[in-house]
């Protein structure tokens, strides 16, 4: 099969994750071919003028990720595919890929549009339960995976795993030392207003040495406009050669496991009220982070919406922190719960727990969303799932 069929095998679903937009295809430094997703469509050979996304490969690579043999968070993460121009659309692309690899057709979703947010299990689930008014914390040694499973787990309950990271080298040598790992790899930075267009394709992404972003850190942090956010390496994929360094938890089977994703950023970045789509365990590396909770249960006081009409991501409408009781006069009856994460600390959070993610330190984490079978309906992929290129 060639290159340009292929093409139109990955973008024929376009429309069903919502991607728009001319995409350039430069294979092997030299091969270029363009598709235009969305509207008339339309495709051709040669280096497009009005490129919105433009993506250099080597042809075996491509063919591989289309085969499912390859990943292309991974290959991006590693330099072996590089992106320029709209980042933002080019974070859809890992979802159409999926699509496109499953061979079915969903409905055409539009990008960036808010659709109601559908019930889920685990909101009925925290509704029998007793309100949570405090998360529990309890060291690794006096946890067993069994307690774990039965206390925790099953019932949809929060919990902090203190000592947790001991056996992990990348928590073990330092924030110094592990410079050297993130030598020649890549992630992609959020920039700008990034926490009031949430899980939009129209926020500031850029390609950013991961390297040379941590180094960045230990500058002090320019004046930002208008209250927004410092710029944050938030929703990447792990790369592979940082995979020996990490250890994953013992609380699930290894094949429940999503391949894990990481976040750097400095004091102050923020990820705004949200909730997933399966089970989260987050480990604190470096720093400290806050962590702003509420029940499942509460969806429609916390002025919940979803980027699909078959569920997607879900964001909110309400800010923890000052909450707006004449617009959402529901949210009186909802406790919020923060919880400090510590390095070193594990964080279960289980599906449906609304969360508001805050950098009180230069922080470091590593995440792993578990398809535990307790999930409701798993999208195909975790943010735009924003995509993955991440968001």
């Amino acid at each position: 099969m060639d290159l340009q069929t292929i093409l139109g095998k990955l973008f024929a679903s376009a429309d069903s994750v919502g991607l728009k937009g001319l995409f350039q295809f430069v294979f092997d430094g030299h091969t270029a071919l363009w598709f235009k997703a969305g509207g008339q469509g339309g495709s051709g050979q040669g280096r497009h003028p009005a490129a919105d996304v433009t993506i250099e490969v080597a042809s075996g690579d491509f063919m591989n990720i289309m085969a499912g043999k390859a990943n292309v968070e991974e290959l991006f993460a590693n330099g072996r595919l590089k992106i320029g121009g709209n980042l933002g659309l080019a974070t859809l692309l890992p979802q159409a890929i999926h699509t496109a690899l499953r061979g079915t057709r969903a409905p055409a979703v539009e990008a960036n549009r808010r659709y109601p947010a559908r019930p889920r299990a685990s909101d009925r689930l925290s509704a029998r339960q007793a309100p949570l008014l405090a998360v529990q914390r309890r060291p690794r040694s006096g946890l067993s995976v069994e307690e774990f499973r039965e206390r925790y787990m099953r019932h949809g309950i929060p919990v902090v795993i203190s000592d947790a990271l001991h056996d992990w080298p990348l928590f073990s040598i330092g924030r110094q030392a592990s410079l050297e790992l993130f030598a020649n790899l890549q992630g992609i930075t959020r920039h700008g207003d990034y926490v009031k267009k949430t899980f939009s394709t129209e926020r500031d992404f850029r390609s950013t040495s991961m390297a040379e972003f941590i180094a960045s850190l230990d500058a002090p942090a320019p004046a930002t406009r208008d209250g927004q956010p410092p710029a944050y390496m938030g929703n990447n994929i792990l790369p592979t050669q940082l995979l020996e360094h990490i250890r994953y938890p013992a609380y699930f089977e290894p094949d429940q496991f999503i391949p894990p994703r990481i976040w750097i950023g400095p004091k102050g970045t923020l990820t705004p009220l949200h909730r997933d789509d399966s089970d989260n365990l987050f480990a604190q590396v470096w720093g400290e982070k806050s962590f702003i909770l509420a029940a499942p249960h509460h969806r429609d006081a916390l002025g919940c919406w979803a980027t699909s009409p078959n569920g997607g991501l879900e964001g909110c409408d309400v800010d923890p922190r000052a909450p707006d009781f004449a617009r959402f006069p529901g949210c009186r009856a909802v406790h919020f719960i923060e919880v400090i994460l510590q390095a070193g600390d594990l964080l279960f959070l289980p599906e449906g727990w609304f969360h508001q993610v805050e950098s009180r330190s230069t922080s470091l984490s590593v995440n792993f969303w578990v398809d535990s079978g307790r999930g409701w309906q798993r999208s195909p992929l975790p943010e735009v799932q924003a995509g993955h290129l991440p968001a």
